[in-house]
């Protein structure tokens, strides 16, 4: 038994095809499992829309109102069809970004590709926020190598941005900075003094940043969610409800956004347990530290150091958002985008500008301490196959079934019922 397990641990191609499976077979259990209405913190953060005038996150629902009203499409297909198309097309960006930077078994797994799918939150729109970050730097790396024009290239930089703010306000947060010091960079490039660098930065994605603005200041309000609520019950003949269509008022995401405070950490929550051993918050950061070892790699080269500032760089941009719940969808999105990030830089500037760049930070050596790489390839692919990301509320549980074992043996349970219950 040993000796198997070692031989499939030392096998990448083994994991390449157990992830790739997992993947094509997780997308229709999450699709069954988001089909209705009902599932408001999936489908529903779909449906926010403008229907009680602007409000954050409005955009694709209002698009999908649009196009199901005057088509007579169901809204979930269209969310489904969204969904689908935004992974696979992040997966094709991450591997023809990364494919020189990591190993793709680590771009297929559960803290990459699969995440959403083995943690049920595919069908959000988490995927469609990272994509629209990886196109941002695509047309970055379009416009270094001159395939585009400065014009051309902050149009479609603002362009993607604003979709993905509009979308999900968060992009704000952890998408324009990392944008912004490239531009900075690229300005710098051009041997522009630091202050009129960062001037232009700024100035050309002011659009991006208006967009960001107006989602703060139009946070939504609880007859807004109840307008949004009720255009929807106007098209409930072309959407699958269990009940909650009918309800008075919505619930989950729509209701959301006419909560007067976000989800954040109360007190209660920092002084949770599961089955009164698993702190919540002490397990979370248990996570993000066997994450960062993850990413950085299983070899000792000169990657690591150099994927170990990126990656703490792009933390720092996303600390705040590990302030609110869904910890586990947050870490998804920092180490996608970080991985887009570090290979972007690597492949524009190179790797000893990156290392360089480190070493002239007092902190970077103690980093290379505290979070070292994994030693072996077989420990590295050991920890990889038993390691599981739960997306919300830390839990023996999640942590069980969100591993490649035990999301496997989830999709086994669901094909068996299909196809013989």
């Amino acid at each position: 038994m040993q000796s198997s397990i070692n031989i499939f641990v030392n096998r990448k191609f083994s994991f390449e095809f157990f992830f790739t499976i997992l993947i094509i077979f997780g997308i229709p259990l999450n699709l069954y499992k988001n089909r209705f209405y009902d599932n408001s913190w999936t489908v529903g953060e779909w449906l926010i829309s403008y229907a009680g005038g602007f409000v954050r996150r409005g955009l694709p629902g209002e698009l999908i109102h649009f196009i199901s009203k005057n088509f007579s499409i169901s809204p979930i297909l269209l969310i489904w069809f969204l969904s689908t198309f935004a992974l696979l097309s992040l997966a094709l960006l991450l591997l023809y970004f990364c494919k020189n930077s990591f190993d793709k078994y680590f771009l297929l797994s559960q803290l990459i590709i699969l995440a959403p799918i083995s943690e049920d939150y595919f069908v959000r729109k988490d995927t469609l926020i990272v994509l629209l970050y990886g196109l941002s730097l695509l047309v970055l790396k379009f416009l270094y190598r001159r395939n585009i024009n400065k014009i051309t290239s902050i149009f479609f930089i603002n362009f993607f941005s604003i979709i993905a703010i509009l979308s999900h306000e968060s992009y704000g947060i952890w998408g324009l900075p990392s944008l912004i010091f490239i531009i900075y960079l690229f300005e710098r490039s051009k041997k522009k003094n630091p202050i009129k660098s960062l001037f232009l930065a700024l100035s050309y994605l002011i659009p991006a940043l208006i967009s960001f603005l107006l989602c703060w200041i139009f946070r939504g309000d609880i007859d807004q969610s109840l307008k949004i609520h009720q255009s929807w019950q106007s098209l409930s003949h072309l959407i699958p409800s269990l009940g909650s269509l009918k309800e008075l008022e919505p619930s989950g995401a729509i209701a959301a956004i006419g909560y007067e405070s976000s989800r954040v950490y109360s007190s209660s929550l920092i002084s949770k347990f599961n089955l009164s051993i698993f702190w919540h918050p002490g397990m979370w950061l248990l996570t993000i530290f066997l994450a960062m070892r993850f990413f950085i790699g299983p070899y000792k080269n000169l990657n690591q150091e150099s994927k170990r500032i990126v990656l703490c760089f792009q933390l720092i941009a996303f600390l705040p958002m590990f302030l609110f719940v869904d910890i586990g969808r947050w870490i998804f999105m920092w180490l996608s985008s970080s991985a887009l990030l570090f290979s972007f830089l690597e492949n524009i500037f190179g790797v000893n500008v990156i290392i360089q760049t480190s070493l002239k930070l007092k902190g970077s050596r103690i980093l290379s301490k505290i979070i070292p790489g994994f030693s072996s390839i077989k420990n590295y692919n050991m920890f990889l196959l038993f390691f599981g990301l739960p997306h919300c509320c830390w839990s023996v549980g999640r942590f069980l079934v969100s591993n490649p074992v035990g999301f496997s043996i989830k999709n086994l349970i669901f094909y068996f019922k299909v196809l013989f219950v």
